[in-house]
């Protein structure tokens, strides 16, 4: 997420703004700088490109013309129904097939038998078509005019010939193609028919009777019968034996499908009605004798019981009301715990009973399971070949009709293909200039170009302002010296100096010096100026800038650190020696090697004595 939102800040869009300024400045100055170079690599190219075509031999000439197409006349000779057909890669067929080496061999064979007196040169072919026509251009290209002009001629009359062969063989095997066609179609429909027979035969058609699964009914059914009993003995778990008896005289059990016998059986359903269904007995069956007791116990004890709470607010406890109620109650309790064990003993034996046929269902489940996924197997399949079959019948009665039509058509198929015109006599070919030269200067230009891409990515140099913001984003620029063109060393500056735009730019640079933000709020006391690579213009530089700063009113001490070339001195008109060379060496005092200059306020401190090792 942070790289996200640095993406988007304003510093990495001006970032990427003086990237962009700075590409297009350096190509503008190299531009400025290599224009000729691209000049030069145009003319190499036209020059080449004309000597090329000027080097070339004489060429003749000879143009012809076909017109070319089919029309198609279909029905009956009363009635017949005319059509042009041209398809859109037509022509082009057309043309290949003119320019091919197949006929260019037999006109060749046509000259030598027609005209053996010619010599035989390379002629070459070109094909046009007229726009928005069915005109065919043909030109015969040669160094000799009259063979030139016998090629062409042997050419057309050539691919006339192999024109009306093409649509013989074409209409006399067209018939026996669609009859080849029709009797395929019928070996398959055959075919067909007996895969899907042989599969109704082999397999058991009860189970997935048309496209229904009989099967997978029946295992539904079976499915359903389950989970009835799953429910019936989840009831009885979680029901006690009063509750789900009390359930069960109401009715309140699930209600389960009754009558047809066993589960065991398993029956297919062999009706054709879908609302038919399989119904097993009841899960819990009907209450036993000893559950009716219980029940009609129990119905009695509250009975009592609510007599007795009614007496109770007429008697008090010892009353023989009271006493008789209570025997009977005590009596009618025994009765119950009768009652509740053989309930007990019955509802014990139907839990088992209901676990047991729920076990049978699932297996019988599971088996059905099979049975449905094989009929669904075989239903798919069965759909298939049905598919199958019916496709093959619709296409073999397609072609039947067909050879039909063939039957009682007159279908003729005539070749429109005619010679417009003959080849001329064979004219002087004369190149065309305009064109190839103009390729060549593209071709020149666009080489160069590429060329000086090539050599600037080689240079590593910046050469605008642009470029050095673009190389170096994070650093402040505090001011841009312009380019003096002049031969030899430039002149410092001079208190009344007539180059304004050059001393302007010193007096910029100081003002950034001096009033620039800089940490503690002071500028610094010590500058250093210094490039990567000789001779790109520090020394003048930094001349110049003490200069400025001196001319400001600032005490300056300009020393010259380069041990090796330093010319501090020369630009000064002082010696070179005593300097810094001899300071570091300690042989003298730094305050012995300054010299005064004849600008106010600005001394320098020369290299020294040149030394082999400065390090």
């Amino acid at each position: 997420m942070e790289v996200l939102e640095s993406i988007n800040t304003p510093t990495s869009t001006l970032s990427r703004f003086h990237e962009a300024s700075a590409k297009f400045q350096r190509y503008k100055i190299l531009l400025r700088r290599r224009w000729w170079f691209l000049l030069l690599t145009a003319a190499i190219a036209i020059c080449v490109q004309a000597l090329r075509i000027t080097g070339k031999a004489t060429e003749f000439i000879a143009l012809g013309k076909l017109v070319i197409g089919i029309q198609i006349n279909a029905g009956s000779p009363g009635n017949a129904v005319v059509q042009n057909m041209m398809p859109q890669d037509f022509y082009g067929t057309q043309i290949e097939i003119l320019e091919g080496g197949e006929l260019r061999r037999h006109a060749t064979e046509r000259v030598r038998g027609e005209h053996p007196e010619l010599k035989e040169i390379d002629v070459e072919i070109r094909v046009t078509q007229t726009k928005g026509s069915s005109i065919l251009n043909v030109a015969a290209v040669g160094e000799e005019p009259k063979f030139t002009r016998v090629f062409l001629d042997a050419l057309l009359i050539e691919f006339i010939a192999f024109r009306r062969e093409m649509i013989n063989a074409s209409v006399g095997t067209a018939l026996n193609k669609v009859i080849e066609q029709v009797l395929g179609r019928e070996k398959t429909v055959k075919e067909k028919s007996e895969v899907l027979s042989s599969f109704l035969k082999n397999n058991d058609l009860v189970i997935f009777e048309g496209d229904r699964n009989q099967a997978a009914t029946y295992l539904k059914q079976l499915q359903n019968n389950l989970y009835l009993y799953q429910t019936e003995f989840k009831m009885m778990e979680k029901m006690g034996l009063e509750d789900y008896l009390r359930s069960k005289e109401h009715g309140a059990a699930s209600p389960v499908m009754s009558s047809s016998g066993d589960v065991s059986a398993n029956p297919l359903i062999k009706s054709s009605g879908s609302s038919d269904l399989i119904r097993l007995e009841d899960p819990s069956g009907g209450l036993a004798r000893a559950e009716v007791d219980y029940l009609k116990a129990m119905s009695d004890l509250r009975l009592f019981q609510s007599e007795r709470l009614q007496m109770l607010r007429t008697y008090r406890e010892a009353h023989e009301s009271i006493r008789e109620i209570d025997e009977k109650i005590t009596r009618q309790m025994s009765f119950i715990e009768i009652y509740k064990q053989q309930s007990m003993e019955e509802w014990q034996r139907r839990r088992n009973n209901l676990k047991l046929k729920i076990s049978a269902l699932e297996d019988n489940v599971k088996e059905w399971e099979a049975k449905a996924r094989e009929a669904n197997e075989k239903i798919v399949t069965s759909q298939t070949l049905k598919s199958d079959y019916e496709r093959a019948s619709q296409d073999y009665q397609d072609w039947k009709k067909t050879m039909e039509r063939l039957d009682t058509t007159n279908t003729l198929t005539q070749d429109m293909v005619a010679i417009m015109e003959h080849p001329s006599v064979a004219v002087e070919d004369e190149p065309d200039l305009a064109l190839p030269l103009v390729v060549a200067l593209f071709i020149g230009l666009a080489a160069g170009s590429v060329i000086l891409l090539l050599f600037d990515r080689l240079d590593d140099r910046m050469n605008s302002f642009s470029e050095f913001q673009a190389l170096f984003p994070s650093e402040s620029i505090l001011g841009q010296i312009p380019e003096q063109s002049v031969r030899g060393d430039v002149t410092l500056l001079r208190p009344n100096d007539d180059r304004h735009l050059y001393a302007e730019a010193f007096r910029n640079l100081r003002s950034s010096i001096l009033f620039k933000n800089w940490k503690g709020g002071k500028p610094p006391k010590l500058i250093l100026v210094t490039s990567a690579v000789p001779n790109e213009g520090k020394t003048t530089t930094v001349a110049n800038l003490a200069v400025t700063l001196a001319l400001g009113g600032s005490r300056v001490l300009l020393a010259d650190a380069d041990l090796r070339r330093g010319g501090i001195n020369e630009l000064f008109k002082a010696p070179s020696t005593p300097g810094f060379a001899e300071v570091l060496t300690s042989k003298i005092h730094w305050r012995d090697a300054i010299q005064q200059t004849s600008t106010k306020g600005l001394h320098i401190l020369p290299r020294g004595e040149a030394l082999d090792q400065t390090s």
